[in-house]
């Protein structure tokens, strides 16, 4: 198991360091020296992703950045984050986060931009993401509540905590729902609003004392979708650990392409780097 753990790192370390090449299965499992299928299902069970997933999401989360931290072209972005293609690349960009590269742009995006990685991350104010998500629209449809529990390590302390509600294990757009609290500890949670359909449920939280500082988050996920319908309780408990450097890269907007925010905001806001 210490192999394939060793493994697993190597490869997420070649994806981040080479994903703006034509990265295929067999060419990192070939370096790694495991067999494609079964560099699949060892990847997956310590990543909760299978490969490709993993390297799209590495590559749209460059993406993000150099579109909100740059005045770069799309198509010198699209050089840069590993595709060919303007065309494909924003065919998929548009319908994996909800709105266009250019779109992306706008201020709001960066102003309620949510990142988790083990190198950079980012979470809004706790105004800010109450203040967009009382002007989020309501689903259409029936909608439902999930209830929970999550708990925060202690050396996390005092922390502000989002959790958020998305249609896929790896969300590239904004939640279709979430809740946005203060916790230490042990803490209970209630998310309404939330529409009939297959869900993943992410918590998200920083240290209060963090939040100027060494940039440190803590993350949980159901991880497998869980079936939200009428007539069907859902309770979900949440540990909270360190983001590694094994979690899915994230990078999602509560901004809501169709709500116009009030004021001012700074492209890059939210972005920055911790320290090690």
């Amino acid at each position: 198991m210490e192999r394939m753990d060793r493994s697993v790192r190597q490869a997420i370390n070649t994806m981040h360091k080479r994903y703006t090449e034509a990265l295929t299965l067999n060419q990192i499992a070939a370096e790694v020296f495991v067999s494609p299928y079964h560099f699949s299902r060892v990847f997956a069970r310590a990543t909760g992703v299978p490969p490709g997933r993993y390297l799209t999401s590495v590559r749209l989360f460059a993406a993000k950045r150099l579109l909100l931290t740059t005045d770069l072209t799309v198509s010198d972005i699209v050089c840069g984050v590993g595709y060919n293609s303007v065309g494909t690349f924003t065919s998929r960009f548009t319908r994996a986060v909800g709105m266009s590269p250019t779109q992306y742009r706008d201020p709001r995006v960066a102003e309620l931009l949510v990142v988790v990685s083990h190198e950079y991350s980012c979470l809004p104010g706790t105004d800010e993401m109450r203040r967009a998500r009382f002007l989020k629209p309501r689903a259409p449809g029936p909608c439902h509540t999930i209830s929970g529990t999550l708990d925060l390590p202690e050396e996390a302390g005092a922390s502000d905590v989002l959790v958020a509600v998305f249609p896929e294990a790896v969300p590239q757009g904004s939640p279709v729902a979430y809740e946005v609290f203060s916790a230490t500890g042990r803490a209970e949670f209630s998310i309404a609003d939330v529409p009939t359909g297959p869900h993943v449920v992410i918590a998200v939280a920083v240290p209060k004392s963090d939040r100027t500082r060494s940039g440190r988050m803590f993350l949980s996920s159901t991880r497998h979708p869980l079936r939200i319908a009428r007539g069907l309780r859902t309770y979900v408990h949440l540990p909270l650990e360190e983001v590694q450097e094994t979690d899915t890269p994230l990078a999602v907007t509560l901004a809501d392409p169709s709500v116009t925010l009030e004021g001012k905001f700074s492209r890059s806001a939210c972005i920055r780097q911790t320290v090690a």
